[in-house]
């Protein structure tokens, strides 16, 4: 077994960079030939020209490579990988592998950065000996490119060593964006890639739960990407089912499991041990929860998994009064009643498609996410 690389938690440690640091952007594709166009020319638009764009097309069955290569004869700077459909982490980790640079940036197929975005990245890398992780806002489209809301998406992002918080609460922690938001430092890249390709959902929090515990993660002030929500990406499910509920929760104890292997490797198993059970997690109780009242679990087992919920030290916190899933989650509610609320909040329901209707019409208006 590989000796680990300190016995005690602590962020690794981080060379100096260039004054010019090559930036890798890696864009894993599938089917995405009405958006990857768009995509690449955010790159293309950056005032920090080095950069390396590697993109990974994960057998797309559309005209994705036709839009991609006339990008290839444009500019040098743009790579393509095709490869057989396997799932994100395997396009991820086949850009990786292509890749040089001492910063890795992932950027969806569909979303787009601002202008600025890789300059304000490199600029804070490089002002940070101690940070190998930057995160920043971002505000949500629509699949025309028209935002939905205009306010960031971000109340509030996390910063600093937050590892100890990681391994207090199971192993995640609120207060993070999703990948188009994400650059990490290819030191640290070296220790989380190639990252699990049976992990098919939720690749983006693999790659951020792993970068937690090893460095310290700074955040940008600024919205610095748009992130694009449309029918055919998973986090714009309208619905929320057993299946999808069961599938997320199986993706999320194999996250569980990669952070124990990647902190074995880093720091040994006695600091490995101190990450605690997933029972510790409030996003795990609370799918667990949904779970079980979905699936019909008999009541005296429903009834332990709830107490996890309401008694977890963050559930006042995450789900105050002036929540609506406080009144789904706060009783063990009569299968009829949680039913009916259910719909109301995770359900396509008369009432849901009211609220999208005035959403989308007065995108100004600040209504209560119901899906937070």
């Amino acid at each position: 077994m590989q000796e680990p690389l300190t016995e005690k938690l602590q962020p690794i440690e981080l060379l100096a960079l260039p004054e010019n640091p090559l930036v890798s952007v890696l864009i894993a594709n599938y089917n995405y030939a009405r958006y990857i166009g768009e995509t690449l020319e955010c790159v293309l638009c950056q005032t920090y020209p080095h950069f390396e764009v590697i993109v990974c097309d994960d057998g797309s069955t559309d005209n994705s490579c036709e839009v991609i290569e006339t990008y290839l004869q444009k500019d040098p700077r743009i790579k393509l990988i095709r490869k057989q459909n396997g799932g994100v982490a395997t396009a991820l980790n086949a850009a990786y592998q292509e890749s040089k640079g001492e910063i890795v940036c992932i950027l969806d197929a569909d979303d787009l950065w601002m202008p600025n975005k890789l300059q304000k990245v490199v600029e804070k890398f490089r002002s940070d000996s101690k940070c190998g992780f930057v995160i920043h806002n971002l505000i949500l489209i629509d699949g025309q490119g028209k935002d939905i809301k205009p306010t960031p998406m971000m109340k509030q992002l996390a910063s600093g060593w937050m590892a100890p918080d990681v391994l207090e609460n199971g192993g995640f922690i609120e207060n993070i964006p999703p990948a188009s938001a994400l650059s990490i430092r290819k030191e640290v890249a070296s220790l989380i890639f190639p990252i699990n390709e049976a992990i098919k959902r939720h690749v983006d929090g693999l790659i951020i739960f792993l970068t937690l515990l090893v460095t310290e993660v700074r955040a940008l002030p600024e919205v610095l990407s748009k992130f694009r929500l449309h029918g055919a990406n998973t986090t714009s499910l309208e619905i929320v089912t057993a299946d999808s509920m069961e599938r997320s929760l199986v993706a999320l104890e194999r996250i569980h499991q990669e952070q124990k292997h990647l902190m074995q490797k880093v720091y040994g198993t006695e600091v490995a041990e101190r990450l605690r059970d997933l029972r510790y997690s409030l996003a795990i109780c609370h799918y667990r929860y949904l779970l079980a009242r979905l699936k019909g679990v008999p009541s005296k087992q429903r009834r332990e998994v709830h107490k996890h919920l309401i008694f977890h030290p963050q559930f006042n916190t995450e789900f105050s009064w002036s929540k609506p899933q406080r009144w789904l989650f706060q009783w063990d509610l009569p299968d009829m009643l949680f039913a009916l609320l259910f719909n109301q909040l995770y359900g396509k329901s008369r009432f849901k498609q009211f609220v999208k209707f005035v959403f989308h019409k007065r995108p100004a208006m600040r209504l209560t996410n119901l899906q937070s």
